[in-house]
């Protein structure tokens, strides 16, 4: 009976840790406005929920940092005991930069994720 509760506990999805709770070493600042991030999860969670998760922190990042916009690039995904997404992140600030591909608004991010289930 023990063996099969912990089972069953194992294949529950993680829950969102919010960029507050989060350990220093998840965000790694390498120019002014340029950020490596990590994201872990355990290995039951869906890419799919991984990657809110992932665009949920980067928003929170922009936001903190006094930014509007950010862009993802150079992502590497681990999958092992647990999903593993680092990526970086450029940020920026006031209006939207024209001719950047795959540009996130961080609000309407933060917004979309309020309402998700």
């Amino acid at each position: 009976m023990l063996m099969l509760t912990t089972s069953l506990a194992g294949c529950a999805t993680a829950r969102y840790t919010s960029l507050g709770e989060a350990e220093k070493t998840e965000i790694e600042q390498l120019k002014e406005n340029v950020y490596r991030v990590e994201y872990r999860v355990s290995a039951f969670t869906s890419q799919e929920q991984l990657d809110r998760y992932l665009r949920r922190r980067c928003a929170e990042l922009t936001l903190r940092e006094g930014y509007d916009f950010f862009h993802l690039a150079r992502r590497a995904d681990v999958l092992g005991l647990s999903r593993r997404t680092a990526i970086t992140v450029t940020l920026y600030k006031g209006q939207k930069p024209a001719g950047v591909a795959n540009l996130y608004d961080a609000k309407e991010v933060l917004a979309e994720a309020a309402t998700a289930p």
